[in-house]
């Protein structure tokens, strides 16, 4: 893995097999003993997160997004299809900054107090804002907690491209619950942030 300076795992090795035409890939890291912040992706109450740890955290994203690497983790076809599909909008949805990030940054794949960023099978090219973007909705239920995370991060998350991935990410809530025929409380929450920053966007 040619990712430097971020706090994750050390690469060990990588191995690949077939499975039914498929080919299937394992990556062997180094045990990151640290727990995690959430053991489920959204979080039911705010976790106890020094300054310091977010300050590493925003550091660690600034060297993430500098990178070399031709591994793509989204282009911006799909992000048309999803804003398009799940809101019918007709707004301008070009990312105008990519860069390199994690691609499933969520509570889960953070650890405390120390931090590390764990899961790299989906790190990549994205727009700028999209690992902050799933910090912000996977902490929906907690919407003071959700506010910090707006302002800790706001460099990635107040400009035009942070609130496209915003949108991006309620988007993928919406479709995927269209697709179960089951909406929640995150689908609902999804729905009415989407509607927002549509206004935002026009």
């Amino acid at each position: 893995m040619a990712v430097h300076a971020v706090p994750k795992p050390s690469f060990i090795q990588t191995v690949h097999w077939m499975n039914d035409g498929l080919v299937c890939r394992a990556e062997e890291m180094t045990l990151i003993g640290e727990p995690v912040v959430s053991t489920a992706y959204t979080l039911d109450r705010a976790p106890e997160l020094s300054g310091q740890w977010w300050e590493e955290l925003s550091a660690a994203l600034e060297r993430l997004a500098s990178t070399d690497t031709d591994r793509v983790a989204l282009i911006q076809e799909d992000i048309d299809r999803s804003i398009r599909e799940a809101f019918g909008a007709q707004i301008d949805t070009t990312v105008s900054q990519w860069v390199i990030g994690h691609g499933d940054l969520h509570w889960a794949n953070l650890t405390a107090p120390r931090l590390f960023l764990l899961d790299w099978d989906s790190w990549g090219l994205m727009p700028r804002g999209l690992d902050a973007a799933k910090l912000w909705e996977s902490a929906f239920r907690v919407p003071d907690f959700a506010e910090e995370i707006t302002e800790r991060l706001a460099p990635d998350l107040a400009c035009r491209d942070g609130k496209l991935c915003q949108l991006w990410v309620c988007a993928n809530r919406v479709l995927g619950a269209r697709r179960r025929g089951k909406g929640t409380d995150q689908t609902e929450h999804a729905h009415r942030a989407g509607k927002s920053l549509l206004v935002e966007l026009s």
